[in-house]
């Protein structure tokens, strides 16, 4: 009789877990779109996917009296990204292309989405690197992508640029850092 009344308390209250389990409501539902695309054009001369397109980008010594404040830029530099060339056939045609930032980077300030600077002694105080497409609109780093930019005679430049941001009342030293990135298409 002990036997049977154990089995029928567990019973009962693995229903009524599983009960309760069921009824607990989601908050809302994550829905992923996308397309793996056929394009596959060389980064900056090497093949695609394999991480060995590597961009150097000087930004140069800039006085902290152009970062005395928060929000002030300075140091602007552009620079490229190339992809396809001539002969590239997996680069195709009046395909779009832009430049995605590796979100898991570890360098990206995920609440700015600029870049903060590598941790050191001599690493300069209240300053990020911000990158911005060509015409100046600042990219967060962590939620969005380049702007397009057509593909045509197998071959396509992303134009981009990358800048001091102050967060404050810059100090002197060392502005180093850097992201991870990948082609998108569309």
């Amino acid at each position: 009789m002990m036997i049977k009344t154990c089995i029928a308390v567990a019973v009962t209250l693995t229903v009524c877990t599983l009960a309760a389990t069921a009824m607990a409501g989601n908050d809302g539902t994550i829905e992923f779109t996308g397309a793996i695309s056929s394009t596959t054009c060389k980064v900056e001369g090497g093949a695609a996917g394999i991480g060995t397109a590597d961009k150097s980008v000087d930004l140069g010594n800039v006085s902290i009296a152009n970062l005395a404040a928060t929000g002030e830029r300075a140091g602007s530099r552009g620079f490229e990204i190339i992809i396809g060339g001539a002969g590239d056939g997996g680069c195709t045609n009046g395909q779009t292309a832009r430049v995605r930032f590796d979100p898991t980077s570890p360098a990206i300030d995920t609440a700015s989405g600029r870049l903060n600077l590598d941790a050191s002694a001599s690493t300069a105080g209240n300053v990020q690197i911000e990158v911005a497409d060509r015409d100046g609109t600042p990219i967060n780093l962590y939620t969005e992508d380049s702007q397009r930019v057509t593909i045509a005679n197998n071959q396509a430049v992303i134009p981009l640029m990358g800048r001091y941001y102050a967060t404050g009342v810059a100090t002197a030293g060392d502005a180093n850092s850097r992201v991870a990135f990948q082609i998108i298409y569309d």
